[in-house]
Parts: C-alpha cells; sequence; structure tokens
C-alpha cells in the first residue's frame, strides 16, 4: 500500500508513454524531461517474491501509479547514476519501506537528493536467494563505479537494462537534435555516445563495459534497453558485440 507522499515533496506528472509490457516479469515506460527534447525511461521488474525493482523511477499520474502498484509492491528503487535521481526522493517518500540503491560510484550524488540504502555491489541480488534480478557494475574500483546494470532472466532469456552508458536515439528533426544528436553524437542508433565516454566510460571502465557487452553477445541476451531510447529487442546479442567493438 502506498504511503501519502510528505506534502514537501510535489508529484509533478510529465506527460508520458502507457506502461508496455516486455516480458511476465518485466515493464517499461518513457516519459518526457522537464525542459529538455530528450526523454526518460523506467523499467520495472518482478521479483519472485512479487515484489518489484523499479529502475530509474519516473513519476507517473495517478492512473499510471495504480497499474504499478498493481503490479506488485515496489521493493527496490534503483538510482542509475548521480544524474538520474529526479524522482528518486518522491518515490521514497510514496514507498519507505523501498530501498534505494545506487552504483558506488555514485552515491555521493544520489545521496544529495534522498538517503542511499546500498550500493550495486553489496545488494547484487535486491531479493537474496533470487537470482532472476541482480545488479552489477563497471569499474575496478568503487569511485569510478557511476553506473552499471540491471540484469533481469525472463522466460524468454535474458534483459539487460543499462543507463546512460548506452544510447539509442534515431536522428529528429530540429537545432537540438542536429546539435545533440549529430555534433555530440547522441544519436544514430545504440551506441556509447562521447559523451558518456567522456563523463563515464573511461580506463578501466571502459575495459569492463566492453567485456560486459561481448559476454552478454556470448549468453544470447534477448533484450537491451537503454537510458534513452527505445528497448533493443532484435538482434540483442549481435548489437551488444557491434558495441562492444566500438570501445
Amino acid at each position: 500500500m502506498a504511503s501519502p507522499v510528505d506534502p514537501s515533496l510535489p508529484w509533478p506528472v510529465l506527460p508520458h508513454d502507457p506502461i508496455r509490457r516486455l516480458a511476465e516479469n518485466l515493464w517499461w515506460v518513457e516519459g518526457d524531461l522537464p525542459n529538455m527534447q530528450l526523454r526518460r525511461a523506467m523499467t520495472v521488474a518482478r521479483l519472485r517474491n512479487g515484489g518489484l525493482v523499479l529502475h530509474n523511477a519516473v513519476a507517473l499520474s495517478e492512473d499510471g501509479m495504480r497499474e504499478l502498484e498493481s503490479l506488485g509492491p515496489p521493493r527496490v528503487i534503483v538510482v542509475p547514476n548521480g544524474w538520474h535521481r529526479i524522482d528518486a526522493a518522491r518515490f521514497k517518500a510514496r514507498y519507505p519501506d523501498a530501498k534505494i540503491v545506487c552504483p558506488a560510484g555514485s552515491q555521493k550524488g544520489v545521496s544529495k537528493r534522498v538517503a542511499v540504502d546500498a550500493t550495486y555491489d553489496s545488494l547484487p541480488e535486491p531479493s537474496p536467494g533470487d537470482p532472476s534480478v541482480r545488479l552489477s557494475s563497471f569499474g575496478a574500483e568503487d569511485k569510478a563505479r557511476k553506473e552499471g546494470a540491471m540484469l533481469v532472466e525472463s522466460s524468454d532469456g535474458l534483459t539487460v537494462v543499462l543507463n546512460d552508458a548506452l544510447f539509442n536515439l534515431p536522428y529528429f528533426k530540429g537545432f537540438f537534435w542536429w546539435f545533440y544528436g549529430r555534433v555530440l553524437g547522441g544519436a544514430g542508433g545504440p551506441r556509447v555516445t562521447p559523451s558518456a565516454k567522456l563523463a563515464i566510460v573511461h580506463g578501466g571502465t571502459r575495459r569492463a563495459l566492453k567485456a560486459f557487452l561481448s559476454d552478454l553477445a556470448d549468453r544470447g541476451v534477448v533484450r537491451l534497453i537503454p537510458g534513452h531510447g527505445a528497448p533493443i529487442a532484435e538482434n540483442a546479442a549481435a548489437v551488444a558485440r557491434d558495441i562492444a567493438g566500438t570501445l
């Protein structure tokens, strides 16, 4: 049951799409960002005990929140890096028993918005003994582990949810998309963007992500979910191998 939202934390709802079912234990919803043409997405995974793991929580309309809650009680709120924290405190206020989890290298930034209960390294299985949903971070040391991935096992195979380490945006029209997509390299299909390589995927982290993606390809990953852009479900293993080749 949801708790009343802290009155000091308003529940601003930006335009968003309907919740989309991807597998029997996996859902995805995309919505707008404030003052940006870029959109964001929340991925929802259901644990075997019925609880939900919310990756990159996005405030939905009350109808949307009721639909979300009908899937199960939120137990873990994953804040995937220090920038994707807009609605984290609001979700914690609404679901006070849910744990806030983030990559170790992003804990300082996330903690400025909401208290962190655990990192990907200290809680690799959001529900101990349930390997169907796992968290994994990249990098050789804590401060380098600014991002990671959520891995979800469904009846159709393995889905990997990434964040700013993977974009999948087409080219759109307009000045913003010319500059952001073509000049800065943020669009043009599945990729690790130049900005990501500068900010979060460099040095040992870059090598770790390359190895991670190569391993996913070998394992036959069936679905890749980027931080921005549509899920990749067609030839996901080949896409993972191609992206690894760019690192």
